[in-house]
């Protein structure tokens, strides 16, 4: 059988391959880095669909989650705004996710290579899930942080401020991670992240992490990060190399599942000789087209409204007279 070979073990890649390794595909991943280890995300797994959770056998990993229900919105000198989520969210560390599904792939026979950097180029059977492509020209910086004995008012809180905006939310474990997208320049992201949230406008927040245990090597920062669609080329992409969705919509996780999963029939036709790579690498490019192109495209449209002070009072406005379309705006996102 022909094998495949993953660039990139995040969600995407690892997934894509224990997908694979159920159908007895030969499958090795290439990962530039260790296991466990942080990652900037937001760590909390919006809408994952029962398909995906069977496809990939995920339930025995996500028995350690925390369960979500509700979540706030809140902006410094601001009333919070609460809502109940149309579905519950799963909050799963990266540490703790990535490793298990690398342990998952090693278990169903997978060929797993870590520290192993790849070049970016179009061969049968070779598939990118390395991660987003950096922008340079990009403005927007993701920072993270774990931290114990922070108090949360809500399973999920989103702050707003003057710089951009961080989530925080419980994980296993009484851990909470914190996560931001924040404009590069706007703080000093070689900082503590309390500082770093002091000087981004989060000051209300900032206090609360100062008197919070922070866990030391869970800090992480990323640059270059782009919401616009990619450029096409002539290469596989699964995952946030196909695209990254605004981090406000918590779907991020779920989309690199889902596109595991979504791959992973034309692979295993083109694994058994029964189509060629280019006929094989359209129908995989299509079928991720078709399930993530409208919400990447809402989300982006929404994302700057979210940014503005104005259609934020207009959005608490609405709230105020209980007509804000909750349910129909989280459909359309997730």
């Amino acid at each position: 059988m022909r094998r495949v070979k993953i660039i990139g073990g995040g969600l995407a890649g690892l997934g894509l391959g224990i997908a694979l390794r159920r159908n007895s595909v030969p499958v090795e991943i290439r990962e530039a880095g260790h296991y466990p280890r942080h990652r900037v995300c937001g760590e909390f797994i919006t809408s994952l669909d029962r398909h995906t959770r069977e496809g990939l056998q995920l339930d025995d990993i996500l028995e350690a989650a925390h369960t979500a229900r509700h979540v706030s919105w809140c902006e410094d000198g601001k009333d919070d705004i609460a809502h109940e989520l149309p579905q519950p969210a799963l909050c799963l560390s990266r540490h703790r996710f990535d490793e298990s599904l690398a342990e998952k792939f090693l278990r169903l026979g997978g060929e797993l290579h870590t520290g192993a950097r790849e070049e970016c180029v179009d061969e049968p059977g070779r598939v990118h899930a390395c991660g987003r492509k950096p922008d340079p020209s990009s403005s927007w910086v993701g920072i993270k942080q774990h931290f114990h004995g922070l108090e949360t008012n809500n399973d999920l809180e989103v702050h707003f401020g003057a710089a951009g905006y961080i989530g925080v939310t419980k994980v296993e474990n009484d851990t909470v991670n914190v996560c931001g997208l924040l404009k590069r320049g706007a703080a000093d992201f070689t900082q503590p992240l309390a500082v770093i949230a002091r000087q981004g406008g989060f000051a209300r927040l900032s206090r609360r992490l100062q008197d919070s245990e922070a866990v030391g090597d869970s800090f992480c920062a990323v640059a270059g990060l782009a919401y616009e669609s990619p450029a096409a080329d002539k290469l596989l992409h699964i995952g946030d190399r196909a695209g990254l969705i605004p981090p406000f919509t918590g779907n991020g996780m779920t989309i690199a599942l889902q596109s595991a999963v979504a791959a992973a029939p034309a692979l295993t036709a083109w694994a058994h000789g029964n189509s060629g790579w280019q006929e094989t690498r359209g129908a995989a490019t299509k079928a991720l087209e078709h399930l993530f192109s409208n919400r990447r495209r809402f989300a982006r449209i929404l994302h700057p409204l979210i940014l503005h002070p104005g259609a934020r009072s207009f959005a608490r406005t609405l709230d105020r007279m209980g007509v804000l379309p909750v349910g129909l705006l989280y459909r359309m996102m997730h």
